[in-house]
């Protein structure tokens, strides 16, 4: 097969290496970056916190809907182009956002720059596992998550500084001269594909997954505005539903399904698996929110709003590693009990904290969240895969990696939703005319549910024993 041919040339190793890490680090600059900017881009459009959420929203389920996708796809045969379409399709998309004129083209770009992060996403480990030698292949794969993750904490902070010294549009204009490099760059260093391999794929549960996914957030996130009762919420509930049923009625009738759904028949694999979409939902809820608190409450401009946005991921790119070391010694369990722990100890503070008291509580929550995400991205992560029955690691693995996308856009919509039931009062109104008391009021609600989904994962974290096989 020509996809399996490994480079042998050591430079040429690193050249592919560094292609597919500038992939990923895309993905995690733009998983973080317009967070710190949403406020702006709120009072831009004149807007709710609510409806500007789906900004983050619709980019994580483009990733969530679609990397199994496109995985498959590079799988076959196009690995080159499914990794150099999606960076072209994510440059394109950067400038479309960044030109937006109005909030509808800025969310139908973004829709377009979510497809070339899910193709990115895809491809770029499949790069490190078809091209690089095995004893690279634990070397080259950490160099994904660390390129992830340094994605991810520069993030805020770039957004803060190019909003406060341009606008917020600069967030996505950014990533025009980077993609125009890598482009020409990966055209050089990756092998050209091989001959397309045949096999069946399963489209039509792909296409009910991913519908599933948009109608059940949509009206999650637009029952506050438009009540549960509004016929267009009530059709998008009820085709969500239907397209649930008839995915997973497939799956279990195909030969080659898109997921294994037989694997939920243990018991211990569930309650791990949604233990950690629920805490990856709250994660990000509460990373949601908190530019908000920030600019609204505290009274930060943008540049600074983005440096302390910076402490949870620092602390994680720094203790996360290790953390995930010590738990092959002694085991997952301790960790994902720890990650829920903190969870409700952060939503806790951020239950009861108001401006006046400064910056120590809001200091504290930010190094918790730190704190959780080392215990919970590796540690808490790898236990759904220890988790999962005999033979079936690699669907555990693709399960837990949409758990944590798709969990992200839940987590948004869901505290979205409680954010605006909180602040609505007489009427939704666009955040920048929220007064300090309904601010307060709907992030402390969100908060307090946070707490409780963040409880409800200990629950589920404490009832799999680490020595029991799931």
């Amino acid at each position: 097969m020509g996809m399996s041919k490994i480079i042998g040339n050591p430079l040429r190793q690193k050249l592919l290496l560094a292609a597919a890490a500038i992939g990923m680090f895309f993905d995690g600059l733009d998983s973080s970056i317009v967070n710190v900017v949403l406020p702006q881009i709120s009072e831009s459009f004149v807007i709710d916190a609510g409806t500007v959420s789906w900004v983050v929203i619709i980019y994580l389920i483009m990733i969530a809907g679609l990397i199994l996708f496109f995985g498959k796809i590079a799988e076959r045969g196009s690995l080159r182009k499914i990794f150099l379409g999606g960076l072209l399709i994510f440059t394109l998309g950067s400038a479309a956002c960044g030109l937006s004129p109005n909030f509808g083209l800025l969310l139908a770009s973004r829709t377009f720059q979510g497809i070339g992060a899910a193709m990115i996403a895809a491809a770029a480990p499949l790069l490190c596992v078809t091209y690089l030698p095995k004893n690279m292949l634990g070397m080259s794969l950490g160099t994904m998550a660390m390129t992830v993750s340094l994605g991810a904490v520069a993030g805020p902070a770039i957004g803060g500084l190019l909003n406060y010294y341009l606008t917020w549009q600069w967030i996505f204009l950014v990533n025009i001269p980077i993609g125009l490099l890598a482009l020409p760059f990966g055209l050089h260093v990756i092998p050209k594909d091989g001959t397309w391999i045949k096999q069946p794929f399963d489209f039509a549960g792909a296409a009910l997954l991913f519908s599933t996914m948009i109608f059940e957030v949509y009206s999650l996130e637009r029952i506050p505005h438009q009540g549960i009762a509004d016929r267009q919420i009530l059709l998008c509930m009820i085709l969500g539903l239907v397209c649930a049923i008839a995915f997973l009625r497939r799956e279990r009738s195909i030969a080659t399904p898109l997921i294994n759904i037989n694997i939920f028949a243990s018991r211990k694999f569930t309650a791990v698996f949604l233990a950690f979409f629920i805490i990856s939902s709250v994660y990000m809820g509460i990373f949601y929110l908190l530019p908000f608190y920030l600019q609204a409450g505290m009274q930060f401009d943008s540049a600074l709003t983005g440096l302390y946005l910076l402490i949870p991921p620092a602390i994680t790119a720094i203790i996360g590693i290790p953390l995930g070391k010590w738990s092959d010694r002694i085991g997952r369990r301790p960790f994902a009990l720890a990650a829920c722990l903190v969870l409700i100890g952060v939503s806790s503070i951020y239950l009861v904290i108001m401006p006046e008291m400064g910056r120590i509580p809001l200091l504290a929550g930010l190094i918790l969240m730190g704190l959780f995400w080392g215990f919970a991205g590796g540690p808490a992560a790898s236990r759904v895969v220890d988790c999962a029955p005999p033979d079936e690691e690699g669907t555990a693995s693709s399960l837990m990696v949409t758990a944590m996308y798709l969990g992200c856009a839940i987590g948004v919509a869901v505290y979205a939703m409680t954010f605006t039931i909180a602040t609505a009062g007489e009427g939704i109104v666009a955040f920048f005319e929220l007064d300090a008391g309904r601010l307060m009021k709907g992030f402390h609600f969100s908060m307090m549910v946070g707490a409780v989904l963040s409880f409800v994962a200990f629950v589920l974290s404490t009832i799999v024993r680490e020595s029991e096989k799931c």
